[in-house]
């Protein structure tokens, strides 16, 4: 349940920020039942509520009104969180170093201590983020033995020191990323739905680890680690990505093996994840920035409307049109 945060003498700058920063880590956090924050620091909306023992929905939209620097301490637990506006986010975890969030991409971490973390608030940025928190007690209902690869993989991040990993990005887990924030019930059934919601994204998280597990089976740690640098130059250069011969190089591998590992890893060539990611950013900037069909063809590479929209049409089962926001909605 959300409950309030009460100081009779006000809250100083540094503990208002703290207050955000542990909200941004998973920390258990009260706040008005309405969800709502105004402060002189950020303004928005928290969620933060245990849905079962040990299993706790976090998250935000809020913006930041000061760039302060603060550290904040998190108790052990299995954290994922997917940035769904705003990145990326850089945030300094003492004794590891700095971990980055991407949009849309699934950032996992863990550990077995109490570690600290230090964020940066940035001017006017606004961040919408989705996630959970798992506390161990959560996996005790297991017993010693998990069967499931995926579950057992997402409880070994909180067995040992602090690890951080940038998952695949995933629409099924980006779409319920989303509807932690933007589902429209309330009371119970509102508690209801978010129990419901922060399972399934457990679930998903939980298998695209179990994959993982099976591709480095597959192809062995190497050859999949060579994959996601790959697959990380191309995220991070998605509008003018290099071409397949400067990828090999600079990934270390030939061309024959990266693309026929990509194609086992990804289930798609090299050129069609490129495309795929593209209609996907296509996607966003049709439905958070509200371009045209034409601007958002464009913009992700297209040289005509027509070709743009036949293959957004392949891609997500219907036109670019139907996901323009229509009467402010």
């Amino acid at each position: 349940m959300l409950r309030r945060i009460h100081s009779q003498e006000g809250f100083t700058p540094s503990e208002l920020i703290r207050i955000a920063t542990d909200q941004a880590l998973g920390v258990t956090l009260v706040t008005p039942p309405s969800g709502l924050v105004e402060t002189p620091l950020f303004s928005g909306r928290l969620v933060s509520q245990e849905v079962q023992p040990g299993l706790r929905a976090a998250a935000d939209d809020i913006t930041y009104l000061t760039s302060e620097s603060i550290q904040s301490e998190a108790e052990p637990a299995v954290m994922c969180g997917v940035l769904l506006e705003g990145g990326p986010e850089t945030m300094d975890v003492f004794g590891y170093g700095p971990i980055t969030r991407h949009a849309e991409r699934p950032a996992l971490f863990g550990f077995r201590e109490r570690t600290r973390f230090q964020l940066t608030g940035m001017m006017s940025h606004r961040s919408r983020a989705s996630g959970f928190v798992i506390k161990p007690v959560f996996f005790e209902r297991f017993g010693e033995n998990i069967r499931s690869d995926g579950l057992a993989a997402l409880r070994d991040f909180a067995h040992g020191d602090f690890r951080f990993e940038s998952l695949p990005r995933s629409p099924k887990v980006v779409d319920i990323a989303r509807r932690n924030l933007e589902h429209p019930y309330g009371d119970q059934l509102g508690e209801l739905f978010l129990e419901s919601n922060t399972l399934s994204f457990v679930i998903e998280i939980a298998e695209l680890l179990a994959h993982e597990r099976r591709m480095v089976t597959a192809i062995g740690k190497r050859h999949y680690h060579r994959v996601m640098e790959a697959r990380d130059i191309l995220d991070a250069n998605l509008v003018a990505p290099p071409k397949i011969l400067d990828l090999t190089k600079l990934v270390g591998v030939n061309l024959t093996t990266l693309q026929a590992n990509f194609k086992i890893v990804f289930g798609t060539t090299i050129f069609g994840y490129v495309r795929m990611q593209r209609l996907e950013m296509a996607r966003v900037l049709l439905r958070e920035h509200h371009l045209t069909v034409a601007e958002a063809g464009y913009r992700v590479g297209f040289v005509s409307p027509s070709a743009f929209t036949a293959a957004y049409r392949r891609h997500f089962g219907h036109t670019p049109g139907h996901d323009i926001p229509r009467n402010g909605t």
